[in-house]
């Protein structure tokens, strides 16, 4: 089979953001012609990696038929995980090996390799080959190379890493970057332009998501609903609590094993999750992107330690910045109400911004 675009990004079955963006990417290819992901281990020994993942998924699914404790609930979850991927991204077509570079398993062949989104260029999880690989290093010049909102996660490039970037980026057809600090990391190893771009979570309206949930949560629930990847502080703690009780809510708690119920959320959880809750309390880039969808009202916590916007990384900085929502980040309390009708403008206007640019770069 021929597919017009290959999506090379991190596949992850544990992370939300990864799972969720991966989809948006999917689809918003799928436009320009058939479209599917690469299953990319690239710092494993050997792409035998994805069948010891099967076995060891076996097992594990034998050990929660079993028992009840956390192992059994994180295999719940991430079998949910799994099963969204292989339903709505499947990547079973394309493997990488660090011996042999891209595997076609069945002799498919692909037109455009699209980078992105997510931390994809973050070279402190990868080794220098992987650097490479990442940045497409496996492809020939018959193929068109773009990248569409990739991150460095990073605000500074390493010195012996930097010659890959400048070695492979110059190839690209062009490239977009998710974060502002991401494009003057270009420029400032390169001089080449990149295009700040919407992560692809957010280019797809509201009712697009809706299709994917499943009825996880009843309609009549009421919920404050907090995502975060840090721990909040005794005081942060309070805030929520103070909230929940003053408009009658009780506190579903994502990625936190203290609610079981909402722990067992898949990705598709995830999003229904975003969509009936009365208001957020999160530190996570892509609980903001889901909330903005949603029209939730919420607040940024900054996690525990770090204090004031100065901390913020470079992508919720550039979210903010296109929203104008800067002062949803805050240390403690309750962020100012959210003008929905100013955000969706501004939405649009950046979704067309970048719908343009992805236009342009596929075309030919």
């Amino acid at each position: 089979m021929r597919y017009k675009n290959l999506i090379l990004t991190i596949s992850d079955y544990y992370n939300y953001g990864n799972r969720l963006q991966n989809y948006a990417l999917r689809v918003l290819l799928d436009r320009y012609g058939l479209t599917t992901t690469i299953y990319s281990c690239i710092d494993d020994l050997s792409s035998e990696r994805k069948k010891i993942d099967l076995l060891k998924d076996i097992i594990k699914r034998v050990y929660s038929l079993l028992f009840s404790d956390s192992k059994s609930l994180r295999y719940q979850k991430n079998r949910k995980f799994r099963n969204m991927s292989m339903r709505f991204i499947p990547d079973d077509c394309f493997m990488f090996s660090m011996k042999r570079g891209l595997i076609s398993n069945q002799h498919d062949t692909f037109d455009t390799l699209v980078i992105g989104s997510d931390q994809v260029w973050n070279f402190k999880w990868l080794t220098k080959r992987g650097v490479a690989l990442r940045l497409g290093s496996f492809v020939s010049n018959d193929h068109s190379v773009i990248s569409y909102a990739a991150s460095f996660g990073v605000s500074e490039i390493d010195d012996d890493v930097k010659p890959i970037f400048q070695k492979y980026l110059p190839r690209f057809k062009a490239i977009s970057v998710r974060e502002d600090r991401g494009a003057e990391l270009v420029k400032e190893m390169t001089g080449l332009d990149a295009t700040v771009v919407l992560d692809p979570t957010l280019m797809l309206p509201m009712n697009k998501w809706l299709e994917i949930t499943e009825n996880f949560v009843p309609d009549d629930d009421r919920y404050i609903l907090t995502y975060f990847l840090g721990r909040p502080s005794d005081e942060q703690e309070r805030d929520i609590q103070a909230y929940a009780k003053a408009h009658d809510c009780h506190v579903r708690r994502i990625f936190d094993l203290r609610d079981k119920e909402t722990y067992v959320a898949g990705p598709q959880d995830f999003v229904e999750l975003f969509s009936k809750a009365q208001y957020v309390f999160t530190d996570s880039y892509h609980a903001c992107c889901f909330s903005i969808l949603f029209h939730k009202q919420f607040t940024v916590f900054n996690r525990a330690g770090m204090n004031g916007k100065s901390n913020m990384n470079s992508r919720m900085e550039t979210l903010f910045r296109l929203f104008d929502l800067d002062s949803v980040m805050i240390d403690s309390g309750l962020a100012p109400e959210i003008d929905y009708e100013r955000v969706d403008h501004l939405l649009e206007e950046n979704r067309r911004k970048s719908r343009n640019w992805l236009d342009k770069a596929m075309e030919g």
